[in-house]
């Protein structure tokens, strides 16, 4: 009979909604209709920035130094005969402006060793530091903020498993998904909404510290799915792309926990 009264009363949802409010009242009996439609709008989450890429590898591309003439490498940051700073072409992907070479990273370019890349990520943005600006002319200044700026980004990209996915996806010509796209299964998007729930009820930071310990258990595995999708030959770009909108509604969870105090209402962005 309630189960009924929930369909009835929510025949203009669509086919996904109405099968998620079915499995709301299987699992959790108590949870008025109301507050099912209520999750169903909070679960609503994100598309995190994405880095734009191109899909066209640029390692043997060149351009000359506008100073001196020398022919560089279209990633270079300062002439190797002259040092004068380069500005770096737009075009470039997130691998290229840290000069590493994604078909020679294993899994299609996913299993970017975060060590290495940090230490990349390092070096080359001691190159353009404001700190090391202060003899140079304005023009060469205005270039190491564009090139401290394209380098911060591209670390940010290839370091966060949610970027670095829609990076593949794109280079794989797979669509990103969409701001509006939600799960599919339902009864993932239940979890969600489980954990968000016992969340909203913590009431100490050991309540908290559990609700963020289930969720990590499901980010991990998102993300070895989405490593498992990549390593396939050629990318199981389906799966990735599901993958990916999980692991967005997971790292939101994980950002509501870790933000979470006595008595500060629960806020997911969406």
């Amino acid at each position: 009979m309630i189960l009924r009264s929930i369909i009835s009363r929510t025949a203009s949802l669509g086919v996904r909604e109405r099968a998620l409010l079915q499995v709301s009242q299987r699992r959790i009996p108590n949870v008025s209709t109301g507050r099912c439609l209520q999750h169903l709008q909070q679960v609503r989450l994100p598309l995190a920035n994405s880095f734009s890429t191109s899909t066209v590898h640029h390692n043997q591309a060149q351009k000359q130094c506008s100073s001196c003439g020398t022919t560089l490498p279209l990633n270079t940051l300062s002439c190797t005969s002259c040092s004068t700073l380069q500005p770096l072409p737009s075009e470039l992907n997130a691998y290229e402006l840290l000069g590493l070479q994604d078909d020679q990273i294993a899994n299609n370019g996913w299993d970017v060793d975060l060590n290495e890349l940090k230490s990349i990520w390092r070096k080359r943005m001691a190159l353009s530091h404001p700190d090391r600006m202060g003899t140079k002319s304005e023009k060469e200044q205005q270039i190491a903020a564009q090139q401290s700026a394209m380098i911060n980004k591209a670390y940010e990209t290839l370091r966060e498993p949610l970027q670095r996915a829609h990076l593949l996806l794109e280079k794989f010509q797979s669509s990103i998904p969409s701001e509006a796209e939600s799960l599919e299964d339902p009864e993932v998007l239940m979890e969600v909404m489980e954990l968000r729930e016992e969340l909203e009820e913590a009431s100490t930071e050991e309540e908290a510290a559990q609700v963020r310990a289930r969720n990590k258990e499901r980010l991990d595995a998102t993300v070895n799915l989405l490593r498992e999708a990549f390593s396939q030959q050629p990318p199981d770009t389906e799966t990735a792309r599901s993958a990916a909108v999980g692991l967005r509604y997971w790292n939101n969870i994980e950002k509501a926990a870790r933000e979470w105090q006595p008595g500060k209402r629960v806020e997911l962005q969406h």
